[in-house]
């Protein structure tokens, strides 16, 4: 909700070069760099991935690590650096001790 109260919306990776430019950015934080970023991928009903538009995952770009995604109850999407930027399936909140290494949050405006 943060990032469409500011007028944008968590990542959307269509393409491998979105991707890798994701994890430059992610790189160049200062805090983060070890969980990764948030994107704009959730699992819905039926084990299935949607991005944040609806547009569902199946047949299209992903870049899932090895094994992931793993769990049908993290719901949510990360891209992680150590992993070089594959993706891993992790619950949506983070617990109050590991809020200072939580991922990072990278919002794209919305197209109008």
């Amino acid at each position: 909700m943060t990032c469409q109260n500011l007028g944008g919306d968590l990542t959307i990776i269509r393409l491998e070069d979105e991707n890798t430019f994701i994890q430059d950015l992610v790189r160049n934080q200062q805090t983060g760099k070890s969980w990764g970023a948030w994107l704009g991928l959730e699992r819905k009903s039926g084990n299935e991935f949607y991005w944040i538009d609806d547009t569902p995952l199946a047949g299209q770009y992903a870049a899932w690590a090895s094994g992931e995604p793993n769990n049908l109850h993290e719901k949510c999407v990360k891209s992680v650096l150590h992993k070089e930027g594959l993706w891993n399936d992790n619950t949506c909140t983070v617990r109050e001790k590991y809020k200072s290494k939580a991922p990072v949050v990278l919002y794209q405006k919305k197209y109008i």
